[in-house]
């Protein structure tokens, strides 16, 4: 049986180790928007979490995004989606008339798009998270994400 000093330092270098995943890929992500003509704000981290992690203007198109990395084969829980999340999304959502991401890196470090109103739909189905699957065959990969925000900053 495991010391219970034991778990909590093996839950602390998994918290540390998923706090450097998403910092990693909220770069790796900033970085690509930039390149494809995004003006990029990474939000800071606080004590009392953030709505999104990056803000992203292209144009008349702008997002929020929050980045969410998939290490295993469960898929992406949506229980990950935190109230004030929801709440800030929806906001921007009303106050902009823009929908609202979630950048999902998987363990083969694909990345996918998916508005929150998608996954807000998906989730009133009774399903409590997407597979791999489904997010492979239900989101946008990212570079046709990127190729759709140039027509989304010019045509809105």
């Amino acid at each position: 049986m495991m010391k219970y000093s034991d778990f909590l330092d093996a839950l602390g270098a998994e918290c540390v180790d998923n706090r450097t995943n998403g910092g990693r890929f909220e770069q790796d992500l900033s970085h690509k928007l930039a390149e494809a003509g995004f003006w990029v704000h990474v939000l800071q981290q606080n004590k009392s979490g953030q709505p999104a992690d990056i803000i992203a203007v292209k144009g008349h198109f702008h997002t929020l995004i929050d980045c969410k990395v998939v290490s295993d084969d469960k898929g992406f829980p949506f229980d990950r989606i935190e109230e004030n999340q929801k709440f800030a999304m929806r906001m921007f959502h009303r106050k902009c008339c823009e929908s609202c991401y979630f950048s999902i890196r998987l363990p083969d470090e694909s990345v996918w798009m998916v508005s929150l109103e998608r996954l807000e739909n998906l989730r009133g189905t009774g399903r409590k998270r997407l597979t791999e699957r489904e997010i492979r065959t239900k989101t946008w990969p990212l570079d046709r994400w990127l190729e759709s925000s140039d027509i989304w900053s010019e045509n809105l």
